[in-house]
């Protein structure tokens, strides 16, 4: 909490700077002092990567050829095939799972837990068009009440969390840690909730594998089986195996 208000006063300060711009110099300097502060704000909270905000985990130090194959968005309708998937390549898996999702699906998150897989927060609604502007209130409740459904569902308390689409603001990282929260992010995506060629997606994910780099795909859409497949091929035919951090 303390941390919280400190960042309350950190937006206080910068947009008290741009006031004291403005009577020292005049309006338009003020505006365009408050223009900039505002949009660097902005580049660095709509960007997935950046670290003033939190470090998100993106790779793991492994010397072995194996990476972090997660998924996110589940439970699904397809999850039961995701993992029967999964136990074909004898591919292991972190699920980042929307609490509500889990809730209305607790089979499936059985499931992944007996299948060998790792459950993982992704928060408890995944409201991935307005999180990154939500004030500490609202992330806390969609931070700590994915991990309390998650935690109710599989007697585990998830370690790692992942913002919806990776956007953070100032106060996420101090309310994971008051969750005691770490954050993971990725080395590899193909876009494969808006991309519907597996190859395409592909494309784009495999230059990055390397040993323990995180790779980021997701579940519930007409794609999602084949590109999931077209990975675990990949992964395969490059010589890479799957573990869990």
């Amino acid at each position: 909490m303390k941390t919280v208000r400190h960042v309350w006063i950190l937006l206080l300060a910068a947009h008290l700077a741009a006031v004291l711009v403005a009577v020292a110099r005049g309006g338009w300097a003020g505006f365009c002092t408050m223009a900039v502060l505002h949009l660097a704000w902005v580049r660095i909270t709509l960007w997935p990567g950046s670290t003033p905000f939190g470090k998100a985990v993106e790779s793991f130090p492994l010397t072995t050829r194996e990476v972090i194959l997660t998924i996110d968005d589940g439970p699904c309708g397809d999850t039961g095939a995701v993992l029967d998937l999964l136990d074909r390549y004898q591919a292991r898996a972190v699920f980042f799972l929307i609490g509500s999702r889990a809730s209305a699906r607790p089979g499936d998150v059985a499931g992944i837990i007996a299948r060998g897989h790792q459950i993982q927060n992704h928060t408890l609604t995944h409201p991935s068009a307005t999180f990154w502007a939500a004030g500490p209130a609202r992330l806390r409740r969609e931070i700590a009440g994915g991990s309390e459904i998650l935690t109710k569902l599989t007697g585990q308390t998830p370690q790692w969390f992942r913002a919806p689409a990776g956007f953070r603001n100032p106060f996420t990282a101090p309310i994971l840690r008051e969750c005691g929260l770490r954050c993971m992010g990725w080395a590899a995506r193909g876009f494969d909730t808006r991309r519907t060629d597996p190859a395409k997606v592909l494309l784009r994910m495999r230059p990055e594998f390397r040993p323990g780099v995180v790779l980021l795909v997701h579940q519930g859409h007409p794609q999602s089986l084949a590109v999931i497949e077209a990975v675990l091929v990949a992964l395969k035919e490059d010589g890479f195996g799957t573990c869990l951090p």
